[in-house]
């Protein structure tokens, strides 16, 4: 995890000479002040900022949907793919889902949901040895905060605070409260650098405790035309009853199908043991 560290330092440098360089922020949209804005006042169509999903790295965004405004991302098909010795593991994620809705012109409320799961654990050694359960998983309720940052500037951070509901027959089974720092940076026109900073506190079931585990981020993400985009995503995870880090590698290309509707495509590689090989198929857009 040194190089991880390494990277965020340098994406935090380079930050800096970008900013600073720049004479008119690459995401501003109107200068207008929306502060009047809220649920029941949305603000205009006209003055909405881009759409900036959480979705499809683990890196969420720090900005909220606009005042009155909603906001859908979804899974539409994920697969999760794992083995330990003789032992393998797929499952099947449909419509993994995040609602939003713009409460202020920097606030939002979100409900997340696994409409569907299937999971299927067998033995190669011994085929008699097979596992299937099938349904809904938990739901969670989250809140967002853009802190620092907006349509007008070249960065931005915000705050996310959540609590995942033992809700569903496919969830974990207990409370799972954590909070998300993340943040974006414009280094030009096309390309744009992140991260965030997440502690969640996860339940075992098995163990029926609670257990802390951070995870890191660092991401970069590029635009190639008004159409095609890309993203390159390091993630961290350590879980604080364990000595040693594990990591992944995430990346896929997103397609902009206008101002208010992204597809991605991508997958989720391992960099160390215990991390899930994932690969999905999703969606975002907005109204």
């Amino acid at each position: 995890m040194r190089t991880f560290y390494i990277c965020l330092g340098l994406a935090s440098l380079l930050a800096g000479p970008a900013a600073a360089q720049a004479q008119k922020p690459l995401n501003d949209t109107v200068e207008v002040d929306k502060s009047r804005y809220h649920l029941f006042n949305p603000t205009p169509r006209k003055y909405m900022r881009p759409m900036v999903p959480d979705r499809p790295g683990i890196t969420e965004s720090p900005y909220s949907v606009d005042a009155g405004h909603f906001q859908y991302e979804a899974d539409g098909l994920r697969l999760l793919t794992r083995r330990e010795g003789t032992t393998r593991g797929r499952d099947w994620y449909v419509n993994h889902a995040l609602a939003k809705i713009g409460l202020t012109n920097r606030t939002d409320f979100q409900v997340e949901f696994d409409t569907y799961t299937t999971t299927h654990t067998y033995d190669e050694a011994d085929p008699s040895v097979s596992q299937r359960a099938r349904g809904m998983g938990d739901v969670t309720l989250r809140l967002k905060h853009t802190l620092l940052g907006d349509d007008d500037s070249r960065w931005a951070l915000g705050i996310i605070g959540y609590v995942e509901l033992p809700s569903g027959r496919m969830g974990d089974g207990g409370y799972e409260p954590g909070l998300v720092l993340p943040a974006i940076v414009q280094l030009s026109k096309d390309w744009s650098a992140g991260g965030q900073l997440e502690a969640n506190l996860y339940y075992d079931r098995e163990q029926s405790q609670h257990y802390v585990q951070l995870t890191p981020t660092l991401t970069t993400d590029y635009q190639f035309n008004k159409v095609l985009e890309a993203f390159v995503e390091l993630v961290g995870y350590r879980d604080l009853r364990e000595q040693q880090w594990r990591g992944s590698i995430n990346l896929g290309p997103q397609f902009d199908i206008g101002d208010n509707l992204q597809l991605d495509v991508g997958a989720h590689l391992p960099l160390t043991h215990g991390i899930d090989h994932e690969f999905f198929l999703g969606f975002s857009f907005r109204r």
